[in-house]
């Protein structure tokens, strides 16, 4: 009698970046409602081409007069600096011309038909750092951790999403330095060894393979895609509004919802 062969479980990269936003009062020169997201993209292994050539098609249109557009990296950064006229143009000169409204439009309407092939998954979890702080410090007997409680929530959600199509995955996340790289490693190998308040550890052990750490130099396509998704959502979640040109509708459209409809939990959630 013969038996059927479980299918191979599908193989999929979740690329991370983080955002902070705030309030400023300019004669206090203090902060207020400060918020951390951390969020990122779920692309099959499958498609990463697709995605790099789709990439590369957006900077030959933004670049043509560069001899090799596709060795710049794209950073939402440059793009809101060259709005504000805060830009380095010394640094960054290839991001000078995103200082006119219909060069940051074509962008904006380009990276928008990147997502709208239905192929990218956006995940997330955003929390209020100052909420945070003032209810859980506790005077400063507490270290809060808002990396930590970010990381669980989105990692519970990337499990979720890996049961619900039998894959298992990996994490990247764009480099910032050595201590908070080892910090956040520690962080993912903590919750794929333990677990978390709704997925168990045999689950996280199982569907998550590992997080890699990569310097933005790498020009890796994915990393360069979710570097867009974390600010629009710090932003809504501070109750900043958005940029003149963004694709924050795209982006909220195309969350995780965990086949229950449920995008606000299960595709970028909200915490304090």
């Amino acid at each position: 009698m013969s038996s059927k062969k479980k299918p191979s479980p599908k193989h999929y990269t979740l690329y991370l970046d983080e955002s902070t936003t705030y309030r400023y009062n300019p004669f206090t020169h203090k902060k207020s409602d400060e918020h951390f997201c951390m969020a990122g993209i779920i692309i099959p292994d499958d498609d990463y081409n697709i995605l790099q050539s789709d990439i590369n098609s957006l900077k030959n249109i933004m670049w043509n007069d560069y001899p090799v557009p596709e060795d710049i990296i794209l950073h939402q950064k440059n793009i809101s600096d060259a709005e504000d006229g805060r830009l380095d143009i010394k640094k960054f000169p290839e991001y000078k011309r995103f200082s006119k409204n219909v060069n940051r439009k074509i962008f904006y309407s380009e990276l928008k038909t990147i997502f709208t092939k239905g192929i990218y998954t956006v995940i997330g979890g955003s929390i209020g750092k100052s909420e945070l702080d003032t209810a859980f410090s506790i005077s400063g007997k507490n270290n809060t951790d808002e990396y930590l409680i970010c990381l669980q929530m989105l990692l519970e959600n990337y499990c979720h999403f890996l049961c619900l199509h039998n894959g298992i995955g990996r994490v990247i996340y764009e480099s910032r330095e050595l201590k908070a790289d080892e910090r956040l490693r520690d962080k993912f190998y903590h919750i794929k060894l333990m677990g978390s308040m709704y997925i168990d550890k045999s689950t996280t052990g199982k569907r998550l393979l590992g997080i890699d750490i990569v310097e933005k130099s790498a020009n890796c396509a994915g990393l360069q895609l979710a570097d867009f998704v974390p600010n629009s959502f710090a932003r809504e979640h501070t109750g900043i509004s958005q940029s003149k040109y963004n694709i924050f509708a795209t982006l909220k459209y195309f969350r995780y919802d965990g086949n229950i409809g449920d995008k606000d939990r299960f595709g970028v959630k909200y915490m304090l």
